[in-house]
């Protein structure tokens, strides 16, 4: 009897531990994007992908609209940018030898309401630049005075992320991998990357869910994370979810750049809430009946 009463409060408690931990809601990581966009000014293309050798230039075009209905006077600068940490917050310095390598056709102008224009710029990479990569902001600036009394300046931007040609390299290494192993609603998987490089490169990577025993591919999801050299970056995405409880596994193929790619294996299972209602009662009921069940004669 004392046996079947230890055993009934064990299964009890599994299957609160069970029902607790699986009806928890998951956690979705935020998109790690930067708004780009302003009230009443805007710019476009949002980034450009630039590969240029040491001594020469390279141009290209900007587009600058004011979407108020008030005249803007508006005017262009350039800083160059990095990261400060692995959720790639931005930095800027507009003190940099880099930052100077570019010029403008039309540093300032003014913008009718509605009106866009197109402004031109150049970077022109210095003859003894080391091959690698180099980031620069271009910025589209004017005062805000809807404040009374206060003056700020409001910016928008494009980013230009240069290679300058040469003996340059794009090392990749995924240093972790997080994937949930119970799941009962959408949740996300995690990862963070290392570029040991010289320059940046676009980690692409794929995840597929599939049952536990076979290849058939159920569902998937795909994207890419741009990584900067000598920096590591935390990447996120939404997890291929399944339609029916069970044990299922994930597939994760990973882009390193010049690196191969990175494929590993994980499982999780997949109790929806109503499974794990069903589950926590048949428990309870197999509980109560090694209590209370006829005491053999």
């Amino acid at each position: 009897m004392v046996g079947n009463k230890t055993a009934s409060l064990v299964i009890i408690g599994l299957g609160l531990v069970l029902a607790i931990g699986l009806a928890r809601p998951s956690l979705v990581a935020a998109a790690d994007t930067p708004a780009v966009m302003q009230k009443g000014l805007t710019i476009s293309p949002l980034r450009s992908d630039l590969e240029i050798e040491p001594g020469t230039a390279l141009s290209g075009t900007l587009l600058v609209t004011n979407s108020s209905d008030q005249p803007i006077a508006a005017s262009m600068s350039s800083e160059e940018f990095g990261v400060t940490n692995q959720q790639y917050d931005y930095t800027f310095t507009a003190d940099s030898d880099v930052a100077k390598w570019v010029s403008f056709s039309i540093p300032s102008f003014n913008l009718a309401a509605g009106e866009t224009k197109q402004v031109d710029y150049t970077v022109g990479v210095p003859i003894l630049s080391e091959p690698g990569g180099r980031y620069i902001s271009l910025f589209v600036g004017s005062d805000d005075l809807s404040a009374p009394g206060a003056t700020s300046v409001r910016r928008v931007a494009s980013l230009l992320y240069i290679t300058v040609l040469g003996n340059v390299s794009r090392a990749g290494k995924l240093l972790s991998l997080s994937s949930p192993w119970a799941i009962n609603n959408a949740t996300s998987w995690s990862a963070t990357i290392q570029n040991n490089g010289t320059t940046h490169f676009r980690s692409r990577y794929r995840v597929d869910l599939k049952y536990m025993i076979g290849d058939n591919v159920l569902s998937s999801t795909s994207g890419e994370a741009l990584i900067l050299p000598s920096t590591v970056r935390s990447i996120s995405d939404d997890l291929p979810m399944p339609y029916f409880p069970g044990v299922y596994k994930i597939i994760y193929t990973i882009g390193l750049g010049d690196t191969p790619s990175v494929t590993e294996t994980r499982y999780f299972v997949y109790v929806p809430p109503l499974a794990t209602i069903v589950i926590l009662v048949a428990l309870l009921a197999y509980a109560y009946w090694s209590f209370y069940r006829p005491k053999p004669i």
